[in-house]
């Protein structure tokens, strides 16, 4: 049981890597975009990211239930069994 809560654990930090870094990527471009006045490039931004951090930010957000679900499971049980 262990090894899915790291696998877990594991997919929960690289989604949200994912998503912060394509969230940066995303803001600077349309930022960058709209100074320089190029409406194509806004374009290319949002249909090209966007679907893939909405996409992150689904598993990541799953993964992240997942792992508060099973934490709630563990309080009640004494330190040594949960530290395993």
């Amino acid at each position: 049981m262990h090894q899915i809560r790291r696998a877990i654990e594991v997919l929960f930090v690289l989604t949200l890597a994912a998503l912060l870094l394509g969230g940066v990527v995303f803001v600077a471009g349309q930022a960058l975009a709209l100074i320089s006045g190029q409406g194509g490039w806004l374009e290319f931004l949002n249909e090209s990211i966007k679907a893939p951090m909405c996409i992150a930010a689904s598993i990541c957000a799953f993964a992240g239930f997942l792992l508060s679900y099973k934490r709630h499971q563990n309080q009640g049980q004494p330190q040594e069994a949960t530290t395993r």
